[in-house]
């Protein structure tokens, strides 16, 4: 040793190709005939450990090595598990010690062996044998062993001790039998190995964990995400080997007897860290990882159920056994729930999205399905609709269209949301109240005899693509900003469409109905009847989709985007999701593509109704509204519904409409030659209404009407305007009043600019009396409506009887429930309770009490006794 320079050791012992650095230090250490801590001092590196240098070397170590060796520090380093950290093991940081791997069972600092290998090169071998992910030799093509097979004990092969032994590839354990430091010497070279078939599974496993472990830098991130799905399929076939072992597949007792025949042995607590149970999970897991075995499904499968098996208690919820797998990926766990998929409930197949191609857990946030909110109409899109609309079956009703869609609609919000946002929760966001109805539309109605799986996939996969890609309409905005009173229809230009295609313009219930149409397209939404509209207004609407000529649906479209840019919303009118965005869906309705549109003109240009139209194309009558919605296409038959065209008064040519009604000739017919309308009308084949709107078109003003009406001076504007408007009084009594017609007083209001309530609005029943005080805001709620006498006098006669039967007894007014009810009207009215139940007698409450003194007094002005 005195002839050795102080940097170099004259003596070089190569490396061997991934050869471990425990390995290569021991072979260094018995080249020069010392043990591993003298060659350690001897090369600079005086007290430290091997098992330390053989986890990470520090720049000082490898410096140190490099320049007694002559090996340079690269690769010293990748003699180390410093590369596998992260990735096969957990070194602690800050310090050299082992923890449980990423992915598999903590083994320690022990290295598994291969005879053969140790055999053929001296006792040495790779770094490989260390990481719990080796469990074969490709060269030799048997198992790798664990312990020794005297002391049955980790051997420890690499180790130069002083006591020996001296023969390389022996067991360096002491062995109790031998003395406490002699060792155990057994020649590891000859321990018996299980064989294994060199086209066998177990050795495509290891071969594929070589190049998996060893990849580029860059390819880090993936293999560490497979071995996690490895290592959680290989957990689970290991348990379940001793569980459910007679429900496996072939390919398990394939791969068992591939290694020997005998099942891996289980500890107390989880699957064992040797090489046996290494090579069963890994070979398996494998299998049902990657397709291309037959028994790719069949495996994954069975693990499945071996999992259901390990729980203590059953559970068939679909998210907490798929919680189970969150470790191992997104990708592993999207698999686990597409299995589990048939055995949810629609709810959890939405949330997880367990019906479409792409599983996902529900991880996003509430401010995230806010947001999707706002990409959604309350209604589900027309095509959409048309697609999960199933077509009419012999036995179905007619579908609760509306419900369904916006049951669709509040579905799209559940995929990938948190489960504390349940459909009744997101209902709202959306503006949908009729929860149960729009739910049970869905599963109890709709589809209660159809499979819902291409219902779940769609709005799943739409939920995504709505996320990823966004949508080009705030429907968040656009039911904020869009009411039936902020929505604005243009009438003038209304009636100049009229004159051009010779329509009667209607009544005002043909307004209602645009109306209604025009804020479904800004809101994509069917709204609730106004207050004024009739009763049949909800069946009127429907078939307006049916019957709107092209025209007056191009009118409408163009008043839609004038509200949008009044409002300086730059949006297009209406949008549908593109058809790529869901893929492999086998549709129960129809798709609009399959729909040829000029054969759909065609037919309704012959049908009569929309059920003719529906029979003829199979489809149900909501089928043929979605798609006359969704191209802009109309009956080209009269309806009631938008209002007949003029027969003996229509025009009879374009030309002779142009000719006569043209604003130049119109203005002299009937400003320089004083025509009346009827003339006019007569003249160009048309109504006088549609002269009348032209020539207000034209800003022609209009000559006054010869006054029929006498002139009354009991009857001027200033009375009317007070006893109507003011005092809210009917016209009705008030023409009874002054001895004239109801028409009479209507047509002078209308002249004066007063406006007419509408048949359903209520008027004040007392405001012909004269009062002493004006009405109280609480009375003002209870006499606007013919009967507030009748109340009135109803509710002041409850006080001081023992019983409400009591008092309509003694004041002849009918039975006692008719007198409740009387008293539950008023009550409502104003809001709280006049009538204090528990008091005996009945006795008013203290704000009950002023209401009824106020009622007394009103009675006895009626009564004239004031």
């Amino acid at each position: 040793m005195t002839l050795w320079t102080p940097d170099r050791i004259p003596l070089v012992v190569t490396p061997m190709p991934g050869e471990a650095l425990e390995s290569w230090l021991g072979a260094y250490a018995r080249r020069l005939r010392v043990t591993n801590s003298v060659f350690l001092e001897t090369v600079g590196l005086p007290g430290t450990r091997t098992s330390h240098l053989a986890l990470r070397l520090t720049a000082d170590e490898a410096a140190a090595l490099e320049r007694a060796t002559g090996v340079e520090q690269q690769a010293l380093t990748s003699m180390t598990l410093g590369p596998y950290d992260g990735l096969a093991v957990a070194i602690l940081p800050g310090r050299r010690k082992l923890s449980r791997p990423p992915a598999w069972r903590f083994s320690g600092s022990r290295a598994r062996y291969c005879p053969g290998c140790l055999g053929d090169n001296a006792g040495r071998g790779p770094v490989f044998w260390r990481l719990p992910w080796a469990f074969a030799c490709p060269t030799h093509h048997t198992l790798l062993l664990d312990f020794c097979p005297d002391c049955r004990q980790p051997p420890h092969p690499w180790k130069a001790r002083r006591l020996g032994p001296r023969a390389t590839g022996a067991c360096t354990r002491a062995h109790s039998s031998l003395g406490l430091r002699a060792a155990c010497g057994a020649d590891l070279t000859q321990a018996p190995a299980t064989r294994l078939p060199a086209s066998g599974l177990v050795l495509a496993a290891q071969q594929h964990i070589i190049t998996l472990l060893n990849g580029e830098p860059a390819a880090r991130p993936t293999a560490l995400a497979e071995v996690k799905q490895l290592y959680a399929l290989a957990w689970r076939i290991l348990r379940g080997l001793h569980t459910i072992a007679d429900q496996a597949p072939e390919v398990v007792h394939t791969v068992i007897t591939e290694c020997g025949g005998e099942l891996p042995q289980l500890t107390s607590e989880d699957v064992g860290h040797d090489a046996h149970n290494a090579a069963v999970g890994t070979a398996l897991a494998r299998v049902a990882l990657h397709p291309g075995h037959p028994d790719h499904e069949a495996l994954f499968e069975w693990i499945l159920e071996a999992d259901h098996s390990l729980l203590k208690t059953s559970k068939n919820n679909i998210g907490a056994m798929a919680d189970r797998w969150t470790w191992s990926g997104p990708e592993l766990v999207g698999r686990v729930l597409a299995k589990l998929d048939p055995r949810a409930t629609l709810h959890a197949r939405l949330r997880y999205a367990s019906a479409s191609p792409r599983p996902r857990w529900p991880d996003l946030s509430a401010d995230a399905i806010t947001r999707r909110a706002a990409m959604i109409p309350a209604m589900l899109w027309p095509g959409w609709t048309m697609r999960l609309l199933p077509r009419p079956t012999n036995n179905n009703k007619a579908p609760r269209a509306g419900t369904f869609r916006r049951g669709c609609s509040s579905f799209l919000l559940l995929p990938g949301g948190p489960p504390q946002l349940n459909f009744e929760r997101v209902g709202p966001l959306l503006g949908n109240q009729e929860i149960n109805t729009d739910r049970d539309s869905i599963e109890r109605r709709i589809y209660l005899d159809h499979d819902l799986t291409p219902l779940a996939s769609t709005l799943a996969q739409l939920a995504r693509a709505l996320d990823q890609h966004g949508s080009p309409i705030d429907y968040a905005r656009r039911r904020a900003t869009f009411t039936s009173t902020t929505v604005t229809l243009d009438l003038h230009a209304y009636a100049r469409l009229c004159a051009q295609q010779g329509w009667n313009p209607g009544q005002e219930h043909r307004v209602l109905l645009m109306r209604a149409h025009l804020l479904m397209l800004l809101t994509g939404e069917v709204h609730p009847p106004p207050e004024e509209a009739s009763y049949p207004f909800a069946w009127h609407c429907s078939e307006f989709r049916f019957h709107a000529p092209r025209a007056l649906r191009s009118f409408l479209r163009q008043q839609a985007e004038n509200n949008l840019t009044h409002h300086k919303i730059i949006e297009p009118v209406t949008w549908e999701p593109p058809d790529a965005w869901v893929t492999a869906i086998q549709w129960l309705g129809l798709s609009p593509t399959d729909i040829v549109k000029d054969e759909f003109r065609d037919l309704l240009a012959t049908s009569g109704t929309v059920r003719e139209a529906a029979d003829a194309l199979g489809l149900t009558t909501e089928h043929v509204r979605l798609y006359c919605d969704l191209t802009d296409t109309g009956a080209a038959t009269p309806s009631h519904v938008i209002g007949k065209h003029l027969s003996t008064r229509t025009v009879k040519t374009v030309k002779t409409r142009e000719g006569t009604l043209a604003p130049d000739r119109l203005r002299d017919l009937y400003v320089n030659q004083k025509l009346e309308l009827t003339h006019i009308a007569n003249l160009a084949s048309c109504s006088p209404d549609t002269v009348r709107r032209l020539l207000r078109q034209d800003g022609i003003p209009l000559r006054p009407r010869p006054r029929r009406i006498p002139d009354r001076p009991d009857i001027t504007r200033e009375w009317l305007h007070h006893e109507y408007t003011e005092r809210q009084r009917d016209i009705a009594n008030l023409a009874r009043e002054r001895g004239v017609t109801h028409y009479h007083l209507t047509t002078l209001a209308k002249a004066w600019g007063i406006a007419i309530r509408s048949r359903g609005q209520c008027y004040n029943a007392v405001g012909h009396l004269n009062l002493h005080r004006p009405l109280s805001e609480d009375m003002r709620k209870v006499v606007m409506t013919s009967q507030a006498l009748n109340r009135l006098r109803a509710i002041t006669q409850i006080p001081g009887h023992p019983s409400f039967a009591a008092a309509a007894r003694s004041e002849g007014s009918g039975t006692d429930s008719a007198l409740r009810q009387r008293v539950i009207g008023v009550e409502e009215a104003v809001g709280f309770q006049i009538i204090d139940r528990s008091a005996r007698p009945l006795a008013p409450t203290e704000r009950g009490r002023e209401f009824l003194d106020e009622a007394r007094e009103i009675l006895h002005i009626a009564d004239g006794r004031l």
